[in-house]
């Protein structure tokens, strides 16, 4: 006897679901030693808008922190049909066919979005200013909506003739107050009806196409907020704790601010920005500005203050986590310094990979010094230092090698990731590539204004072969705790 393909799977993963719910349910209960009638007397006494609170949160949290696995849902699975291809491939069939008033929507907002017509963009603009600063108007939405689609199917059903479009503006609006009567006038063209897309038609294929791109959307979605769960999933006990009390800190201080933040104003300007930020001109015109103020020294400068405060708030943090024994012995950071040096490629691209401890001459320092002057050379890494701490000191149990983000080794500070830019040889330090990176300044920073000066009357060839930012270096520490001496 034959079975059909679409039965069998479905008894399968019927069976396949049962089997994992009774073992989940076996892993989770406890032993039962009489501790279960106690939690059910317990439970008992419970109300049940407590009992529905403490489900609901259950519910929220597992499917907020699910990411390996599928989140266990609600009890519904009776009223769904049970998996078929058969049912699968008609239904995918008649999604194509039908799904055109839902793409014609995308469409239409991701015109708006995008400036494709600027009138009409404009023209949602001022609707949106009118009705987010007067919310009553959005109850006058849904009739708007419709009436807008009666007009247009309106003119479908009955066109312009070309007696009406060659009609004076005076003889029309006298036509309209006179009145025509409907229900009498013959229509001159069928009505619009939604007519589901025939298989193998043109807008079938591109119904198909939309369908590809909307997963695509749906795929790029999941892949940006999928690594958001790692801050809320305790991978990293110490960074999830934080983010749960500024949480509790923001709930409660939202609680109290909220009544005074003028939501319409908010509203309005929020929804003008989303307009305002796809502009076809802004962003090129962001990118300009950007690059003009990247361009000047005092950028730079104030980009180092940045960075140098940043550093003191993770110092803050990181040493409120320190344990009490560490503060009693005492600690001390230990330094090593990562040396680099640049050379292009064969194609003559110059990105990160351009970079490299591979492209150190011999006889310069190595790839790891002790010391910033790059003399106190050592053949070691932060990972090999690891078993090796200096006489007298221990390392700190879950204190890892971190990077010196605020530079305060560095007389002109350093870059995003840490790096101070010397030239060939390791001299005129600078915290941007000067001579490699084009949208930096040319020159190394300089203190004195004389030099300054002799700099800006060189030609760009002359600091091409004078000034070129081809080594860099960057400071990594390390917490080291005294070791506690033995009482004989």
């Amino acid at each position: 006897m034959s079975v059909e393909p679409d039965k069998v799977t479905a008894a399968n993963l019927a069976k396949l679901d049962t089997d994992a719910e009774t073992s989940e349910k076996e892993a989770l209960s406890p032993i039962t030693d009489g501790s279960d009638v106690r939690a059910q007397s317990v439970r008992s006494t419970l109300s049940f808008s407590q009992r529905t609170m403490d489900s609901m949160n259950t519910m929220i949290i597992r499917s907020i922190l699910a990411v390996n696995k599928e989140p266990k849902r609600l009890p519904t699975e009776k009223r769904k049909a049970s998996l078929s291809v058969p049912t699968t491939a008609v239904n995918f069939r008649g999604f194509v066919q039908k799904s055109g008033p839902l793409f014609v929507f995308q469409d239409g907002v991701e015109s708006t979005l995008m400036w494709d017509d600027w009138l009409w963009t404009s023209m949602w603009m001022g609707i949106w200013a009118v009705v987010s600063l007067h919310p009553r108007l959005f109850i006058c939405v849904p009739p708007a909506i419709a009436i807008t689609i009666m007009c247009n199917t309106f003119f479908i059903r009955f066109p312009i003739t070309d007696e009406t479009r060659n009609m004076q503006p005076g003889d029309a609006l006298r036509s309209v107050l006179q009145g025509s009567d409907l229900l009498h006038t013959e229509p001159t063209a069928p009505p619009i009806e939604p007519r589901p897309v025939v298989e193998g038609e043109m807008k079938y294929f591109l119904h198909m196409r939309d369908i590809q791109n909307m997963m695509r959307l749906i795929i790029d979605g999941y892949d940006h907020i999928s690594p958001v769960v790692k801050y809320l999933n305790w991978s990293d006990v110490p960074r999830t704790l934080q983010i749960f009390q500024a949480s509790i800190f923001a709930l409660v201080f939202m609680y109290f601010v909220a009544p005074f933040i003028p939501w319409r104003l908010l509203v309005f300007l929020g929804g003008e920005f989303v307009l305002i930020h796809h502009h076809p001109w802004l962003l090129p015109a962001l990118n300009a500005i950007q690059k003009h103020a990247h361009m000047g020294r005092k950028s730079h400068r104030r980009a180092q203050r940045q960075h140098r405060l940043k550093q003191r708030l993770l110092d803050m943090l990181d040493e409120d986590r320190l344990p009490e024994f560490v503060w009693e012995r005492g600690w001390k950071n230990v330094e090593v310094y990562e040396n680099q040096r640049f050379r292009a490629n064969r194609q003559g691209n110059t990105d990160e990979r351009s970079w490299g401890p591979h492209n150190l001459k011999q006889g310069e320092r190595q790839a790891w010094t002790r010391g910033s002057d790059g003399f106190s050379a050592s053949d070691t890494t932060p990972e090999t230092i690891r078993l090796e701490p200096e006489e007298g000191y221990e390392w700190i149990d879950g204190d890892e090698w971190r990077i010196d983000w605020g530079g305060a080794w560095s007389p002109v500070g350093v870059d995003n990731q840490g790096y101070v830019y010397t030239d060939n040889s390791w001299s005129h330090p600078a915290p941007y590539a000067y001579g490699v990176d084009a949208s930096v300044p040319k020159t190394p920073s300089m203190t004195s204004e004389t030099e300054e000066e002799e700099l800006d009357q060189m030609s760009d060839d002359e600091l091409a072969v004078t000034y070129r930012a081809v080594t860099r270096r960057r400071r990594w520490l390390r917490r080291a705790v005294k070791v506690v001496e033995s009482r004989s």
